[in-house]
């Protein structure tokens, strides 16, 4: 019998003193170019653009009890989340980016931080 590697499964994201308990669809791009090749109506490629990319983490997480989205949109600081596999992000500088989408049924909230920098940390 063979051993399976677990390459996902669960993580907790902190960012400042705050603790966020992830609940699903936790993403992350840490690219810091974006490449597009560049192809003329000649039919030749010319070569390719590139856009500088701003790193982020989001995800699905569980509404911190009696936080207000206020309180939500106002974190910021370097955000670490720990990956069940044993790797780690660290998003530096980070903040709330776009909206804040609470769902009251589910007490759960859809958040995307972006920051100056990111960085995937090995096991």
């Amino acid at each position: 019998m063979s051993d399976v590697s677990v390459i996902g499964g669960v993580a907790q994201l902190r960012i400042g003193n705050t603790v966020l308990l992830f609940r699903e669809a936790l993403k992350h791009n840490f690219q810091k170019m974006e490449k597009k090749g560049v192809t003329g109506r000649d039919g030749v490629f010319h070569g390719a653009t590139a856009q500088p990319k701003t790193p982020y983490v989001e995800g699905e997480f569980t509404k911190p009890p009696g936080m207000t989205t206020a309180q939500i949109e106002a974190l910021s600081g370097d955000l670490i989340a720990a990956m069940f596999d044993g790797g780690t992000l660290v998003l530096r500088d980070a903040f709330v980016s776009g909206e804040i989408e609470v769902d009251d049924d589910e007490g759960k909230v859809k958040l995307r931080f972006e920051g100056a920098s990111g960085e995937e940390l090995p096991a």
